[in-house]
């Protein structure tokens, strides 16, 4: 296993669960339920209950389905709309009429992701008598109803459950998911960065009814890492789920960010070649980073001069100011000619003065221009997207390994804005 590989399972072992929960504010888009059950419901218009040599024949209705939710459950207020008919000649019967039916939807999901629906009828009301258009009727109104109710029952909640709990597969859509967006994700070009993460388990709320949406707080214990090498590890993937007691609060995510001084070299020659540094353009040939008691830089410079420069620093971390300070700086040039060595003294004060004017450095800009980068994924062919976002982002630690810079970043109040 290759040492990117074990620093990352090292991570995972060791960071604290508490500081790795984000809090997902899930919405459900009434309209898009409406949609999905009248496509549900639409397979079903034009079919025929029998009933004491009646036909009654369902029929499309352009009444919206009215959804609310609480607890645990869904109920819905689902508009009938059908027609009858008796054929007996010259004494054919013929009418139409309207009930709405009050059923709910109890969801259950074990701790394996195993997801159950149980459907129940609560009761019905007529929105609209049957109206004869033809004969006479000689059946009570309660028995059509009977018959329309228990055809929904047989036909198509009984069903509904059924195929729910044999094709919803949370846990392989979830690993999906992670396997696409959170295994080796590119997130940085130049130099190349990858996000990979491991979900544990996600903990939810009970559903709150809005106006437009059904609501669900649901909050994920997730370990991320930043990396400028694709990870090479088989993952053990087994998160669990777990309905809440009490809500945790707002979320705090802390993700780990490794990169090597070969990369972090290749940073700066890409910053610095062809830039102007008081007033000198620079061209680089190479630099090379090295860490022993303190960090040492070494460029081979092209131009203004030729010849080596060496910067030496101990570069360190202000947590409460969140600055990243130097400390003593010393920079030497080590000329190839006469000429140049004789220019070297000024070149050195230039160097000096132009980074002691950047000290200490803030990385809030960069921190919060980050934030704003964070794309939109969508999955589910566009179906749902997810925006994630946090109030802050603040640098937890920074240390500057034998052959890698390691840094912790903490996202206060992360959360991620999911809509279906």
């Amino acid at each position: 296993m290759c040492n990117y590989n074990r620093h990352f399972l090292i991570f995972l072992i060791h960071t604290n669960m508490q500081d790795n929960i984000v809090l997902i504010d899930f919405k459900f888009s009434k309209l898009k339920i409406n949609q999905y059950l009248k496509e549900l419901i639409d397979q079903y218009i034009g079919q025929k209950i029998n009933a004491d040599g009646y036909e009654i024949i369902l029929k499309k209705s352009n009444e919206d389905i009215k959804i609310t939710a609480s607890q645990k459950s869904i109920q819905l207020d689902l508009p009938v709309n059908f027609m009858f008919i008796k054929p007996a000649g010259l004494f054919s019967i013929e009418g139409e009429g309207e009930i709405k039916v009050q059923l709910e939807f109890a969801i259950e999901i074990d701790s394996d992701f195993g997801l159950k629906t149980a459907s129940k009828l609560n009761g019905h009301h007529w929105v609209k008598d049957p109206v004869l258009h033809v004969g006479e009727m000689n059946i009570p109104f309660e028995t059509i109803s009977n018959c329309i109710i228990k055809f929904m029952k047989e036909s198509m909640l009984e069903k509904l459950d059924q195929k729910i709990s044999e094709t919803a597969d949370i846990k392989k859509l979830i690993k999906e998911q992670i396997t696409q967006f959170a295994t080796n994700y590119p997130v940085y070009k130049k130099p190349d960065l990858y996000f990979n993460g491991q979900l544990h388990q996600i903990q939810a709320d009970v559903f709150k009814d809005e106006e437009k949406d059904i609501h669900i707080d649901l909050w994920l214990e997730f370990q991320g890492k930043i990396s400028d090498e694709p990870l090479k590890f088989e993952v053990v993937y087994d998160p669990k789920f777990f309905w809440l007691d009490k809500s945790p609060g707002s979320g705090s995510q802390k993700i780990n960010i490794e990169m090597s001084y070969a990369n972090l070299a290749r940073m700066i020659m890409s910053e610095l070649n062809g830039k102007e540094v008081g007033g000198k353009k620079f061209e680089l040939e190479s630099v090379n980073i090295r860490n022993t008691n303190k960090l040492e830089i070494k460029a081979n410079l092209l131009a203004p001069i030729k010849g080596i420069v060496t910067m030496i620093c101990q570069p360190s971390l202000d947590k409460e100011s969140q600055k990243i300070y130097s400390g003593d700086i010393d920079i030497d040039i080590d000329a190839q000619n006469f000429i140049y060595k004789l220019s070297s003294p000024i070149l050195e004060n230039i160097l000096r003065s132009k980074i002691s004017a950047m000290m200490p450095f803030d990385p809030t800009p960069y921190l919060q221009d980050f934030l704003t980068r964070i794309p939109q994924i969508k999955l589910m062919d566009n179906k749902i997207s997810l925006l994630a976002n946090c109030s802050q982002v603040l640098i937890e630690k920074l240390d500057f390994g034998d052959n890698k810079l390691i840094c912790v970043l903490w996202m206060k109040d992360a959360e991620l804005d999911v809509e279906v």
